[in-house]
């Protein structure tokens, strides 16, 4: 298993697996809405759906600044492809923070061997920065939850083991009846619709999840029933700086070099095209220092949870309106190759937008900051 000890180590060896295993595919994954299974299968070799999971059951036990590593470098030549590794060591990482040891080691235990991937599910049709409102609901009979309700946007669609997903199981208003359960593929009444049309990250399936008395058992509930708000903010804070913030980085960075290539192949040296570049450059080189630090702040757990909620919203947020800046330079660069649909910079706009949306969008992440700088400062 891989060592996270040194950072750069591991960003040497996860830059060089994706330019051999990851670029080559980069393209179709992108343009074509089907599940990547190639892609799926080089991660599984890498067990790196597993880098989450703690060594004592066989993962890699990454820090966050490696998972945010991780997701950087892969999104740098296809975001969609790390929109595989996210939601799967997102989901280890709840296990591992939530889960009792039984828990653990039944679900470690089955997924340790690295071939499997998982979702995460809390967007409703009607309700999505408004989580608090969701009407899924999930009620005990016979030791089991059976669950009633749809989910959108569940990622991977069809392709998962485990669906993590946040269900209302009692009256209580807004998170006090919200709980987490881990929902097999396989649960009697849990289907799927069709792959979701997306203006970007095609590669990455999502679709409506559709529970019709879902069978899944109590044991597979995180914390106590009503604590499901709980366990997301516990992993959703810390996972939006190595989740989305990284995949903003990594998709300006891949933008980046995309319009540096173009300028070098057309000779394009003039001083509006090297100030353009540069413009892009510090912007990128910011947001990263940004992102490690905030990675940083997490790892040494001595910082409050609402700092952390402060700083890592600042981060998805940073790095999302930072892609879509990147990018828009980058059409200074590349002019009429900027607007080739199925070109790589087209599709890495597409994506960069969709980042400012998803993972609680960028007006939420400036509420959260401006009501906690307002309450305690920095």
């Amino acid at each position: 298993m891989l060592s996270f000890e040194n950072h750069e180590s591991f960003r040497s060896y996860i830059e060089d697996f994706v330019q051999k295993e990851i670029a080559p595919l980069a393209p179709a994954i992108e343009s074509e809405e089907t599940y990547p299974q190639k892609a799926h299968k080089a991660f599984a070799r890498e067990k790196l759906f597993c880098l989450a999971m703690p060594k004592s059951h066989g993962g890699g036990g990454a820090d966050t600044r490696s998972l945010a590593l991780l997701v950087e470098s892969i999104a740098r030549v296809s975001p969609s492809a790390a929109l595989l590794v996210f939601p799967t060591n997102a989901v280890m990482r709840t296990i591992d923070l939530t889960g009792t040891q039984e828990q653990k080691d039944r679900f470690f235990t089955e997924l340790s061997q690295g071939d499997m991937a998982m979702a995460f599910c809390l967007t409703e049709p009607e309700h999505g920065s408004d989580a608090f409102d969701m009407v899924t609901t999930a009620r005990k009979e016979n030791g089991h939850y059976l669950v009633n309700g749809v989910k959108s946007y569940t990622t991977l669609g069809s392709n998962a083991r485990y669906y993590l997903t946040f269900v209302r199981t009692g009256p209580r208003p807004k998170a006090g009846g919200i709980s987490a359960l881990l929902i097999p593929k396989d649960a009697p009444g849990l289907e799927f619709g069709p792959p979701e049309k997306k203006m970007g990250l095609h590669g990455s399936m999502t679709s409506q999840m559709y529970m019709s008395d879902a069978k899944v058992p109590i044991e597979n509930r995180l914390w106590d029933e009503g604590e499901g708000w709980k366990v997301l903010t516990r992993v959703a804070n810390p996972m939006r700086v190595w989740g989305a913030a990284s995949l903003a980085l990594g998709t300006a960075q891949g933008l980046f070099d995309t319009s540096l290539a173009h300028a070098a192949h057309k000779k394009k040296k003039s001083q509006a095209t090297g100030f353009t570049l540069a413009d892009m450059a510090m912007k990128i080189e910011s947001c990263r220092a940004f992102i490690y630090k905030v990675c940083e702040m997490v790892d040494k757990e001595n910082y409050s949870p609402k700092k952390i909620e402060t700083y890592t919203s600042m981060a998805k947020c940073l790095a999302a309106d930072t892609a879509m800046e990147v990018s828009e330079l980058a059409g200074r660069v590349l002019g009429t190759g900027m607007m080739q649909a199925d070109s790589q910079a087209a599709r890495f706009f597409c994506v960069a937008k969709g980042i400012q949306i998803f993972d609680g969008s960028n007006q939420i992440q400036r509420l959260i900051i401006a009501r906690n700088l307002q309450k305690s400062g920095l």
